[in-house]
């Protein structure tokens, strides 16, 4: 539920920073998937589409399988893009549920930056999951107003473009073995 509400907050947002025609929703969350629907492909087809990919950190997002076949899957996307256009950035935003204390990020996740300035210290603390449960209302919604800016910036720096979902085949989980 609260990551439910989370995600319409920062979808909210994104509606308001752009001019999404509001048709679908800006923003994929998996616990969206109808019953009864292939997951793996409605999946495929929203890392093969997606602008920015926003994994959200909490411990078992690590211990997750397909969770590290999502950043396998997004990596791809962005390396295939990166032969052809070498000056697309890094279109990888990932937030913290918990504060960064709660965490233990395997390699792959460390190289990304998760800590801005903009989002707050408190956010870096608590993350979004305990800004709201702490009732710090205002600081969690400027904090995902600030995720959403950066959401749109990011995606419209990098333009990253859509691939075919067989550049999804043999995926392999990205938190494993390193």
């Amino acid at each position: 539920m609260a990551l439910e509400q989370f995600h319409t907050h920062l979808c909210s947002d994104i509606m308001q920073l752009t001019d999404h025609d509001g048709v679908e929703s800006p923003g994929f969350l998996d616990q969206s998937i109808d019953l009864g629907e292939n997951w793996q492909s409605r999946l495929e087809h929203a890392l093969a589409t997606c602008r920015v990919f926003v994994p959200v950190y909490t411990s078992r997002y690590f211990t997750r399988e397909w969770c590290g076949k999502e950043w396998d899957a997004f990596a791809r996307r962005q390396e295939e893009q990166l032969r052809t256009r070498p000056y697309t950035g890094n279109a990888i935003i990932p937030v913290l549920w918990v504060g960064q204390q709660h965490l233990t990020l395997p390699p792959v996740a460390k190289k990304v930056q998760f800590a801005r300035h903009d989002l707050g210290e408190d956010y870096l603390g608590s993350g979004f999951y305990g800004l709201k449960k702490a009732g710090r209302h205002a600081r969690y919604r400027s904090s995902v107003w600030a995720l959403a800016q950066r959401i749109v910036n990011v995606a419209q720096q990098t333009s990253l473009e859509p691939c075919d979902v067989e550049l999804f085949k043999d995926l392999r989980n990205v938190f494993e073995g390193e």
